[in-house]
């Protein structure tokens, strides 16, 4: 699976961010792979065959609706509040992928048949640069995957929306279902990735069965976005965003509403290192 350079005319692998022989930038390999024509016409008939389903039961209004709100869902990243306040001491300071980090032997994997199943999915969704993709989630609220961290990072539609790609679910979760084995790891289902202008086209194809005539906008964060208890019972569309991420990458920061006095000491820090970064901190 390959494309032509426009400069030079030979071939360059969807793997690649640039190409291999006269070395000019290209399109991020994750949104290569999701502009692909075969993967679009999946997601075109699953996307008409959910709209079909939305007639057939009246409700074709909502779920244009739910299209239309879910085509303005931002991208959120979950972490801790420790990480926040690291990324928000300098513009220099980067927010770093698993791979990195275990590569610079700053962290250790858990050891946990997640990590064997995560390697696994991430060479088969991004073969030969999965340590540049940054994971997050499609939000209409600000709202994050908590079982990740209880401040929520909102990106930048204008810092992300051309190097972000987007994918159905828990990319791991996903290949379980489907009964992926490792022999066919490398020939993934089409139809479940999207990029940017198409993610909510996505949106309605994987959540149209939970639309109903009764179903209304507030409905729609949540539909869109639920917490589970483990994180493997998280229910989210999952964002692929490629190369670095920075707090000058970052819209607002949504964290908890602090009970204790020292907790809201350390927010109101945290506030005033942001604003000098022009990032709101917001409290949910």
């Amino acid at each position: 699976m390959s494309s032509s350079c426009s400069h030079c005319g030979n071939s360059i692998p969807l793997s690649a961010s640039c190409c291999p022989h006269c070395g000019l930038p290209s399109l991020f390999p994750n949104v290569r792979a999701a502009e692909e024509p075969a993967e679009q016409a999946a997601l075109a008939n699953r996307y008409q065959a959910a709209m079909n389903d939305a007639i057939s039961r009246n409700c074709e209004a909502q779920a244009r609706e739910f299209e239309a709100a879910a085509s303005t869902a931002q991208v959120v990243i979950s972490r801790r509040l420790y990480e926040i306040d690291r990324l928000a001491t300098s513009e220099n300071q980067l927010y770093a992928t698993f791979y990195q980090l275990s590569e610079a032997e700053v962290r250790l994997p858990n050891g946990e048949k997640w990590d064997t199943l995560r390697a696994v999915a991430d060479e088969a969704l991004f073969p030969g640069y999965k340590k540049q993709i940054r994971f997050g989630a499609l939000s209409l609220d600000g709202i994050g995957l908590t079982n990740y961290g209880d401040c929520t990072m909102v990106l930048h539609e204008n810092m992300i929306a051309h190097r972000t790609s987007f994918f159905e679910e828990n990319s791991v979760i996903f290949m379980e279902k489907k009964g992926v084995p490792m022999a066919k790891a490398n020939v993934l289902p089409r139809g479940y990735r999207a990029f940017w202008a198409n993610r909510g086209r996505l949106c309605l194809a994987k959540l149209v069965g939970e639309i109903h005539p009764g179903t209304e906008k507030k409905d729609f964060a949540m539909l869109l976005l639920r917490n589970g208890r483990k994180s493997e019972d998280d229910v989210f569309v999952e964002a692929h965003v490629f190369g670095s991420v920075s707090i000058r990458t970052m819209e607002r920061i949504n964290v908890r509403k602090a009970a204790r006095k020292g907790q809201r000491v350390f927010l109101k820090a945290l506030e005033s290192k942001l604003k000098k970064m022009r990032v709101t901190l917001g409290e949910i």
